[in-house]
């Protein structure tokens, strides 16, 4: 009897342990604040990630790329949603990551080409990058200093620099991306620079009588060669108009560089394996969270970057893909 009792038990047991849920492995995703588009599309990640995986994942913001992937390289947040020139940058310990490499960083997956532009006024006399001369410049960029790389990518078309600019005309310090574009809307300056289809835009375009406009740049074999001397990352290439694109007129030649998500090396090959699979499963989903998603492709996912490896977890689906472009 005591025999019958303890296998009653013991199946008992067993079938409570099968029957308790295993746990979903919660992951953390680092980005911009809300008002960035890059926000917007983290969250739709995310949400992805967490429909369509057995990971939890939760956005978690800051206001710098620096902090961003230094979060990312302390292990604070597994994951980063980061651009490519900022990836590789910190990464090497280029300016302005002097002595503080982050060697930690694999990149996970190469999301979509990123456009960002010089943008104005709609009813400005500034009608080309030219004729920022003079003008009242944003500087400083202390708590976003990408930016200092991102204008002068820009203005290296014209064949001059935003220290350049900022001593020709009238230098107005600003602290970030968003308060960039607060001082345009406020009229406190005459140009600044953002991404094309950012909610920060959209709010803009509706606040500013007659609108926004991005400034297309001059695009040659030798402007395309004075912005890669910037960083390696940047090139140029033509936005057409789009009803979500506050500020693109006509077809309009930007610069561009990738979006990537990249994980702490340490992350575990699994965790990175099944969050690239989400993501290469997904696209109509993520398309839903943002139309920005149109741009990515199964392919690119595994595209290359020139200053960062890739994880192995990320290697290993891509390969069973079949679109592994590595060695």
């Amino acid at each position: 009897m005591k025999a019958i009792f303890g296998f009653a038990a013991a199946a008992l047991a067993a079938g409570a342990i099968a029957a308790t849920p295993v746990l979903a492995e919660t992951v953390s995703i680092s980005t911009l604040p809300p008002g960035a588009i890059n926000n917007v599309q983290a969250q739709a990640i995310a949400k992805v990630v967490q429909e369509h995986s057995d990971l939890q994942m939760r956005v978690v913001t800051f206001n710098s790329p620096g902090a961003i992937m230094g979060s990312t390289q302390a292990g604070q947040t597994d994951f980063s949603f980061i651009s490519t020139d900022e990836t590789g940058a910190a990464f090497e310990g280029s300016p302005p990551y002097d002595g503080k490499a982050m060697k930690d960083l694999r990149v996970a997956a190469t999301i979509f080409p990123f456009k960002v532009g010089l943008v104005v006024r709609n009813d400005s006399d500034i009608k080309s990058v030219e004729d920022l001369q003079g003008k009242r410049i944003p500087t400083g960029w202390q708590g976003f200093q990408q930016g200092l790389y991102l204008f002068d990518g820009l203005l290296a078309t014209a064949g001059t620099t935003l220290d350049e600019l900022a001593a020709e005309g009238e230098a107005v310090p600003t602290a970030n991306l968003l308060r960039g574009a607060d001082d345009l809307k406020a009229d406190r300056i005459d140009v600044t620079m953002f991404a094309v289809g950012a909610p920060k835009m959209a709010e803009l375009d509706s606040a500013i009588p007659g609108g926004i406009r991005f400034l297309s740049l001059t695009d040659t074999p030798e402007t395309a060669k004075a912005m890669a001397d910037v960083r390696p990352e940047y090139h140029m290439a033509v936005q057409k108009p789009a009803p979500h694109l506050a500020g693109i007129h006509g077809d309009t030649t930007l610069m561009q560089y990738a979006m990537v998500v990249v994980a702490n090396k340490n992350v575990s090959d699994d965790t990175v394996y099944e969050l690239v699979k989400a993501i290469y499963e997904n696209k109509p989903a993520l398309v839903a969270g943002h139309p920005s998603f149109n741009a990515m492709t199964q392919e690119g996912l595994a595209t290359t970057q020139p200053r960062v490896e890739y994880h192995p977890g990320a290697i290993k689906f891509y390969k069973e893909a079949g679109i592994w472009q590595g060695d």
